[in-house]
């Protein structure tokens, strides 16, 4: 490019304005002679700014310049047409026209190593802000209190990069807090630090940890994941969208029929107060381009210990395994878009379990969900909704209401660590639930939504529970995603 370069030079200092440049006294350059032909216009050049040398005194006459220089070069030629004689601005427009092809070729060059970059990593998240009305479903008719309601804010940030061509990692950080906590006793609105008290059960410092962080090799149709998984299991009874420690592997046979099995340590999510090794699969089959049959199963290898509080009255406390606390769940669901804008999903689930400790009566292992949707909420677009109604019928054996790794709304029952004591004389499982509920969503603008949802419960056996509903549930929430 020396030549043209060059050439382009002594144009553009012809076209500044003047047509010859008086000598300076002193040469500015000592390795430009005073006698070369070019001198006038690289005085010229550097004594409008154009062009600089290297160093202190060097031009480097011989040296090459880079195509960014050229591009500099013209683009201050450009700034200064206005000045220019009408014969320069030809001469301008010539040396824009000569270099044209060359500057855009840079251009696009560099646009697609960005563009390249871009594809390959990348940042998202969410955050939200709900409130709860009795959540954990402790509120029952008949008792003095027990309704808890509070205040939730939830904030993640994820990454994700693309390796390899067939390797992805995949990680997010999750922020918690649960504040302005009602207990339904008459211990209200406490907000305790947790770095101020023994009790962290209510507090305005939440739970921070790594949510996820996936290492993907996908290739030939079939995807392995190594990490904090998050995983999906059928219509989401069983599991839906929450963290698992391990390993899965899935394949996808063809257009209509999908695969998954995986093994790792469902206590990932924080909910559980030990490890609970799990064996999980998933068969999803597209029946029809409407409708999605799934089978799925979810069956942990070791008992959830819990802490033993009524030890002969010793102050220390003690990890007992729960016997029988293994999920051996079975879940057959459906998924069919009835027209445009009906959409309906069912899903049944049995859990072959045995008794735990403290069982006074049979368990109930059996239940199912189901949701009718109206509408056509579109997450990316503003104005957009749909209602749905649901009903259940959960035996208090048939899922896990106390990990509330699940899809619905509700917990599914008032299981909770609190009833697993050696002394128990009532079902350690909780009482299920029967009922139905109702819930809107509604998209306030792009990636923002607001969802209230509100259930009137029963127990799912009434006798065996003692009571005969639960008051009700509700939740409000207002989520963002970028």
């Amino acid at each position: 490019m020396k030549k043209k370069a060059l050439v382009s030079a002594v144009l553009a200092a012809t076209i500044m304005g003047t047509a010859s440049v008086s000598l300076a006294a002193e040469n500015m350059f000592s390795d430009v002679p005073l006698d070369h032909w070019a001198y006038d216009a690289v005085a010229k050049l550097a004594e409008d700014g154009i062009i600089e040398g290297y160093g202190d005194t060097g031009f480097g006459g011989d040296k090459a310049i880079t195509r960014y220089e050229m591009a500099q070069l013209v683009a201050k030629a450009q700034a200064n047409m206005e000045n220019a004689r009408s014969v320069d601005k030809a001469a301008i427009e010539k040396l824009q026209k000569e270099f044209d092809s060359e500057l855009k070729g840079e251009v696009q060059d560099l646009r697609k190593d960005v563009d390249e970059l871009k594809g390959r990593m990348g940042w998202y998240g969410d955050a939200r802000v709900r409130y709860y009305l009795n959540k954990k479903m402790n509120g029952v008719s008949g008792s003095g209190g027990g309704r808890t309601s509070q205040f939730e804010e939830r904030v993640r940030l994820g990454f994700w990069s693309q390796i390899d061509d067939n390797l992805t990692v995949d990680g997010r950080l999750k922020l918690e807090n649960t504040v302005d906590e009602d207990d339904g006793w008459g211990q209200a609105r406490q907000n305790l630090n947790q770095y101020a008290s023994g009790d962290s059960s209510r507090r305005n410092q939440g739970k921070f940890g790594v949510d996820r962080i996936s290492l993907v090799w996908n290739k030939d149709n079939t995807k392995y994941r190594i990490g904090r998984n998050e995983v999906s299991l059928g219509q989401g009874l069983l599991w839906w969208e929450n963290p698992i420690d391990g390993v899965d592997v899935e394949h996808k046979f063809n257009d209509k029929v999908t695969a998954k099995v995986g093994y790792g340590d469902t206590a990932a999510g924080g909910w559980y107060n030990s490890n609970l090794w799990t064996v999980y699969g998933d068969v999803k089959v597209q029946t029809s381009p409407a409708t999605t049959v799934t089978l799925s199963a979810l069956h942990n290898t070791t008992n959830l210990h819990r802490v033993d509080v009524n030890n002969g009255g010793n102050a220390w406390y003690q990890k007992i395994p729960v016997n029988g606390y293994k999920m051996n769940q079975i879940a057959l669901g459906v998924n069919t878009q009835l027209t445009p804008k009906w959409n309906l999903i069912v899903e049944g689930v049995t859990n072959n379990v045995d008794k735990m400790q403290g069982d006074t009566h049979d368990i109930n292992k059996n239940g199912f969900w189901t949701r009718l949707t109206y509408g056509n909420l579109v997450w990316d677009k503003a104005n957009t909704w749909h209602v749905y109604g649901e009903y259940f019928a959960l035996g208090n054996a048939s899922m896990d209401s106390v990990g509330w790794g699940h899809r619905m709304n509700i917990q599914g029952g008032n299981a909770s660590f609190a009833n697993w004591d050696s002394n128990a004389d009532k079902d350690t499982w909780g009482a299920g639930t029967r009922g139905f509920g109702i819930g809107i969503g509604y998209q306030l603008a792009r990636n923002t939504n607001l969802e209230l949802t509100y259930y009137m419960l029963k127990p799912y056996d009434k006798a065996a529970a003692g009571f005969d509903k639960y008051q009700n549930v509700g939740c409000a929430a207002l989520s963002y995603s970028f």
